[in-house]
């Protein structure tokens, strides 16, 4: 049995606050470390508990890309700590650096008009996810190709709420295709 990620600590005494999001999330400041002793991880908790938040840090610890735009909306509010927590994470790799991907549902989006501007100038690109555009299918077809193809790859893979904009049947076949 491979882990990839085995252990992460949180570095309590690099937090550059307890006042700000996500830093004053009771599960950050009551946990130390979590172990990881078995190839599946899930975290259950309900909205609002830091549950997304954790995953994108461990991502970004485990130095796993991100496929956002960088460009992002204004907002009436802007939090300077809420992308810090990634570097207030040891993460434990026994295997180093890994191939892997983070998804998350609302980010899916942002990478497959990616995915299609790269087409544009080499349409061999689609090859990887069936031949077409990510963005002509339903969403969750799209999400459906994006993991039969990228989950082919042994790696370290991070899913937030994998099974929104899927069906139940879909949903069974995305369980088998982690079970692979």
């Amino acid at each position: 049995m491979t882990l990839h990620v085995q252990s992460l600590t949180l570095l309590h005494d690099r937090f550059p606050t307890l006042e700000h999001y996500p830093f004053c999330l009771p599960i950050f400041n009551n946990t130390d470390s979590l172990e990881f002793t078995t190839p599946v991880t899930v975290f259950l908790g309900e909205n609002g508990t830091g549950k997304s938040t954790l995953l994108e840090a461990l991502a970004r610890a485990c130095d796993v890309h991100i496929w956002k735009f960088t460009e992002t909306a204004r907002r009436f509010h802007v939090n300077a700590h809420e992308q810090n927590l990634q570097f207030c994470l040891k993460v434990l790799r026994p295997d180093g650096r890994v191939p892997g991907s983070y998804f998350g549902s609302e980010i899916f989006r942002d990478f497959k008009l990616l995915l299609d501007e790269w087409a544009v100038s080499d349409p061999r690109q689609l090859k990887y996810f069936g031949g077409e555009s990510l963005v002509t299918k339903s969403h969750g077809q799209s999400m459906m190709a994006y993991f039969r193809s990228r989950y082919r790859i042994k790696g370290v893979y991070f899913l937030d709420e994998p099974e929104t904009g899927l069906s139940p049947t879909s949903q069974l076949q995305l369980l088998d295709i982690i079970n692979e």
